[in-house]
């Protein structure tokens, strides 16, 4: 899958799951922050790309991401088990950076952000490329499976871009349109 569409799913996704998880309260910060991190939680598998969207995010990416380009392989372990815990560790730390004054449940947003992440893995399972899911081996696990692997998604063609994206958006406008009541208890006082 491309950028664009790891985006969209991985607020889709992001959003649903604060919504499933999270009490319909005023918690604006919250809700931001779950926003933020779904987006970079659905971007960061792609980390071992040095063409990926999530360098082109952060200050000096560019400079960065053709620094660590080399050590990883596309693919790799970002896209594996071992890669998930990893970077969901490391979310862990950083959310624990969060003074408790700024009143974020970091909680709810590590659920989120690790859903998003999931999210993008998900995604890469249904590419003809598949995923290899259990890193370090080399074999690759693809939706759906051998037999029917000919179906599979190839990145950035015409299904992707004209059915699947289009596909996620909506779902994306219709989870914001059907949860209108909640998001204005989150928000507003």
């Amino acid at each position: 899958m491309t950028g664009k569409t790891h985006q969209i799913f991985g607020l889709t996704v992001g959003l649903a799951t604060f919504f499933a998880v999270a009490d319909p309260t005023y918690a604006p910060a919250t809700l931001g922050t779950v926003f933020v991190f779904s987006y970079l939680g659905a971007l960061l598998p792609d980390i071992d790309n040095a063409a990926s969207d999530i360098w082109h995010t952060i200050p000096f990416g560019h400079h960065a991401g053709k620094i660590i380009d080399p050590f990883l392989g596309h693919r790799a372990i970002t896209h594996s088990v071992i890669g998930t815990i990893l970077a969901c560790t490391g979310i862990f730390f950083l959310l624990k950076l969060f003074p408790s004054y700024w009143g974020i449940n970091t909680d709810i947003v590590l659920i989120c952000a690790a859903a998003s992440y999931i999210s993008h893995i998900l995604a890469d399972s249904f590419t003809v490329e598949g995923i290899p899911l259990f890193w370090p081996t080399k074999w690759k696990i693809g939706i759906p499976p051998y037999p029917f692997d000919g179906i599979r998604i190839m990145t950035g063609k015409w299904f992707e871009s004209l059915i699947i994206f289009p596909l996620v958006n909506l779902g994306l406008i219709l989870l914001i349109v059907s949860r209108w009541s909640i998001i204005k208890l989150i928000l507003f006082k």
